[in-house]
């Protein structure tokens, strides 16, 4: 299965309710904006992991308890981008709420924070940010159901601030080419089991 949506909340109940119907694998399927200077527009990113910086997840964990991938679907992920050809990053993304908490975080009341935090999320290798995974990642790990996610790199703020080439990408068929393709390698993996 696949979701997409904006923000932990409404995707959190997407997911718990395709589990009451039954589902059991879950691909987040959407853009992000790169951070590290390497993710540029019309790359895709698969997240092996999620920084908690939203409120879903903490509905369901403690904050310690972090929020991870589904090894097998970031595997597929990771397999599927490398059969297409396509230029990937693997690696933790950041989720948020407010949007533009992130594009114009100098005109917060809380500017210090978000300024501090954006800045050791780079210094840690963060790859992306977006809005979705931390809430699904932790979800799933509670419901006991597998979940990745894959994303569009839109363009990287970063790369902009310091002027360097900064491609603008907003066609998404690549990041549901890699999520179709994982859903096939998985469906075969798991009849094979």
């Amino acid at each position: 299965m696949t979701c997409n949506s904006i923000g932990g909340p409404s995707a959190s109940i997407a997911l718990e309710e395709l589990v009451l119907c039954g589902a059991d694998t879950f691909i987040r399927v959407g853009t992000c904006g790169g951070i590290e200077l390497d993710v540029k527009g019309g790359d895709i990113v698969v997240a092996t992991g999620a920084i908690r910086m939203e409120g879903t997840s903490r509905e369901y964990a403690p904050i310690e308890y972090p929020a991870v991938a589904d090894l097998d679907v970031t595997n597929a992920l990771v397999q599927a981008s490398k059969d297409l050809g396509l230029t990937y990053h693997a690696g933790v993304v950041q989720c948020k709420d407010a949007f533009y908490g992130q594009h114009e975080p100098q005109r917060m009341p809380v500017s210090y924070e978000l300024l501090n935090k954006w800045e050791a999320w780079k210094r840690m290798g963060c790859k992306a940010s977006e809005m979705e995974s931390a809430a699904l990642f932790i979800a799933a790990s509670h419901l006991r159901v597998r979940c990745g996610s894959n994303f569009l790199v839109v363009g990287n703020q970063e790369r902009n601030a310091l002027e360097m080439d900064n491609p603008m990408v907003h066609d998404t068929e690549a990041a549901i080419k890699v999520a179709v393709e994982a859903i096939r390698k998985l469906i075969k993996a798991d009849k094979e089991r």
